[in-house]
C-alpha cells in the first residue's frame, strides 16, 4: 500500500511539474517575447517619427534621411535601464548592427536592410548571443525594425522604393502608395 501511495505522489508531482513547464513554454515565453518586442517597437516608432517629421515641408514622396546617430542618442536616453543598457546602433554600407547589454550579457544583432515590395525588409538578421537570442531571435528583432519603419511610411501613404545605407544614416526614397 505504501509503494502505491509513493508512486501516486511522485507521479502527481511529476505531472504538476510537466504542466508548469508546458504552461511556461506556451504562455510565459511568448508573453515575454511580445512584451519586449512591443516596448522596443513603440520606442523605435516614436523616435523614427519624431526625427523624420522634423523635416521641413510636408511629407511627400521623395528622399528622407534617418540619422542613426541621432536615433541612437534618443533611444539610449529613453530606454528602460532595467531591460537593457549600453544601447548602440550603427549603419554602414554593409548593413545594420545593434548591440546592447541585458542582465550583464552583451547581445548583438546584424543584418542587411533592403527595399522589397515597397517595404523595408532586413535580410539575414543574426544574433550573437544564443541565450538572449532565444528570447528575442534575429527574425523577431528584424520584425521590430521593419514594423517601426514600415508603419511610419504606411501611415503617410508612402512606399519605400529604395534604401541607401551610409555612414550612420539611412536614406529612404519613397513613392506614393500603390505606384
Amino acid at each position: 500500500m505504501r509503494r502505491r501511495g509513493c508512486l501516486i505522489a511522485v507521479g502527481g508531482m511529476f505531472g504538476l511539474l510537466l504542466l508548469c513547464c508546458v504552461v511556461g513554454w506556451f504562455v510565459g515565453i511568448p508573453r515575454l517575447r511580445d512584451s519586449v518586442s512591443e516596448g522596443i517597437t513603440d520606442e523605435l516608432s516614436t523616435q523614427v517619427a519624431s526625427q523624420l517629421d522634423n523635416v521641413p515641408g510636408s511629407l511627400d514622396a521623395g528622399t528622407r534621411t534617418l540619422s542613426v546617430a541621432d536615433l541612437r542618442q534618443q533611444i539610449d536616453a529613453n530606454l528602460d535601464s532595467s531591460t537593457a543598457s549600453n544601447f548602440d546602433i550603427s549603419v554602414d554600407p554593409q548593413g545594420i548592427a545593434i548591440n546592447f547589454e541585458s542582465n550583464s550579457q552583451q547581445v548583438g544583432y546584424s543584418g542587411l536592410p533592403v527595399a522589397q515590395d515597397g517595404r523595408l525588409v532586413i535580410e539575414d538578421m543574426t544574433v550573437d548571443n544564443d541565450v538572449l537570442g532565444f528570447f528575442l531571435p534575429g527574425d523577431r528583432a528584424a520584425g521590430i525594425i521593419e514594423e517601426s519603419i514600415n508603419g511610419y511610411f504606411a501611415a503617410r501613404d508612402l512606399e519605400i522604393e529604395s534604401i541607401e545605407l551610409g555612414n550612420d544614416e539611412i536614406t529612404f526614397t519613397t513613392v506614393p502608395a500603390g505606384n
